[in-house]
């Protein structure tokens, strides 16, 4: 942990930010900023704890793409070029034809959200959505359900669908669930505790889409091992090669768009000159947030149900961490205690023994807690 001055950060909007939190009964979870590789501001509400693990929905894609990296690296997988119905079981595949499409598919398709059409809820709560969905969520295996969905073709469609297609590969490559390949080669290297994998189908396979659940401080790590180009404490957890082909923008979300705004399970975000990111992005506010030009990291947690989660993250970064951040040579920010310094420690305090920040319609899993939430089940590769 460090003082925001010793990292080059002014605390004042950091002050602020934080009594505005403790006024507002916004249901956040967690805020943690790093800066320099170094902690400077770290808040939890509701009385929960560092050892808390946080419910991460789509934050999920971007650790089972860092997966796919590290697979591919140890030479598990072939590469991003390689054909989904090359690299899976044919038993897997309802058809010789659904065989033969899926030979047209390259895993960087998939990884790029440009693989299986098949709309779904949140985004689509049309009949034909739901009911689909339903037919995914209930199957007794839902990679063998995905083989035979119709494939995108061209263009961008985000769905909880394609990442089924990552996992399996992990899963068949490695004969391990993605859980137990995540602890052994990133997860347990690199210290985390308190992890849970959520949403396994009956044959052990971990959902790709969503299901993870992690403490902020891991969020944290797994932001700082992206920003050091796959680097963990001298040791080359990810391929950098992987990281940068991840966060290169690559395909477009919205037609409207003049350049992708997508990598590999990993969205670009532009802030103004100077202020990019790419961002690991959940539903109901989870975020972790790489600054590569300020060497920044920002986590965030939340069950933000009303639609405005995009709009707050957006509010933190030009709002607080811009102004937060010495801009011009002139500016002298030192690593001198200011008037404020102990003000900022109780607000934090504050916040955190504040009021629950959970309504009543809260979803179980988004409960954060040390705590698991579910039963794991082992890996049974189907025939």
């Amino acid at each position: 942990m460090s003082t925001p001055e010793a990292q080059g950060m002014s605390r004042a909007p950091l002050v602020q930010l934080t009594r505005w939190i403790r006024d507002t009964p916004i249901p956040l979870f967690s805020l943690l900023v790093t800066r320099h590789g170094k902690l400077v501001y770290e808040l939890y509400t509701s009385s929960f704890d560092r050892d808390d693990a946080h419910y991460l929905m789509s934050v999920t894609k971007s650790v089972v793409s860092a997966l796919v990296g590290i697979a591919i690296g140890r030479h598990l997988v072939p590469g991003p070029d390689a054909a989904v119905g090359d690299v899976l079981p044919r038993a897997l595949f309802p058809s010789d034809a659904d065989a033969a499409r899926f030979r047209g598919l390259s895993l960087k398709q998939v990884l790029g959200m440009q693989a299986i059409d098949a709309p779904d809820p949140p985004r689509d709560k049309s009949p034909e959505a739901l009911a689909r969905y339903h037919r995914f969520w209930t199957s007794p295996s839902r990679l063998r359900f995905v083989l035979g969905e119709p494939l995108l073709g061209q263009g961008f469609q985000y769905n909880d669908a394609t990442p089924t297609l990552a996992t399996g590969v992990l899963q068949y490559a490695t004969g391990k669930t993605v859980l137990e390949f995540a602890e052994e080669t990133l997860f347990g290297p690199m210290g985390f505790r308190n992890v849970e994998w959520l949403h396994q189908d009956a044959s052990g396979l971990d959902n790709g889409g969503y299901g993870l659940r992690l403490r902020p401080i891991d969020m944290q790590k797994l932001g700082l091992l992206y920003l050091h180009h796959g680097v963990w404490e001298g040791k080359q957890l990810v391929p950098a090669d992987w990281v940068s082909r991840s966060f290169e923008p690559w395909n477009r979300s919205r037609p409207d768009l003049a350049q992708p705004d997508y990598g590999w399970f990993w969205w670009a975000y532009d802030f103004g000159p100077g202020w990019s990111a790419h961002v690991a992005n959940g539903w109901k506010g989870q975020r972790i947030a790489v600054f590569p030009e300020q060497d920044i990291v920002l986590t965030m947690t939340g069950d933000i149900e009303d639609g405005t989660e995009h709009a707050l993250f957006e509010e933190l970064v030009k709002k607080v961490l811009i102004p937060s951040v010495a801009q011009d040579a002139t500016v002298r920010v030192t690593a001198a205690a200011p008037k404020d310094a102990g003000e900022l420690d109780a607000l934090l305090e504050e916040v955190h023994r504040g009021p629950l920040r959970l309504g009543d319609w809260i979803e179980y899993r988004m409960v954060p807690s040390v705590a698991p939430k579910g039963k794991r089940r082992p890996f049974t590769p189907q025939p």
